[in-house]
């Protein structure tokens, strides 16, 4: 039977990314710079996350609902969704390339939720409606 090494055994500690550990053998918490993330801090983004994606999934079937409709009113929404997402995506990408999203992996992330949060949050009071 061969043996299966993987990829990073070949690869010298010199090349690693920041001169660390390959990232499945990174401590539990420890971030690319050395840094520990605090565990509730790590909770408090979990959570965040999760009510992201729960108020997400709201505003996915609303949207469904009134594109099933037809119509100009289904036609503005699509044109909405879209143009939104475009827009977000660029915001947070031109805050990630000049250094605005934040010094650590964490207030990069805590950054882009709270942006999606306030676009998702005003799309479900809107349909809602």
């Amino acid at each position: 039977m061969p043996t299966v090494t993987t990829p990073t055994a070949a690869v010298p500690d010199t090349m690693m990314p920041f001169g660390q550990m390959p990232f499945g053998q990174m401590p539990f918490g420890q971030m690319p710079f050395g840094q520990m993330m605090d565990p509730l801090a790590m909770s408090r983004l979990a959570f965040d996350w999760w009510r992201l994606c729960m108020e997400s999934s709201q505003v996915i079937a609303l949207r469904s609902m009134r594109m099933m409709q037809g119509g100009a009113v289904a036609q503005r929404e699509a044109v909405r969704m879209v143009s939104e997402k475009w827009e977000t995506a660029a915001l947070l990408g031109m805050s990630a390339a000049t250094g605005q999203a934040g010094n650590t992996p964490e207030t990069a992330m805590r950054g882009a939720m709270q942006r999606y949060q306030t676009k998702v949050s005003a799309n479900r009071r809107r349909l809602s409606r």
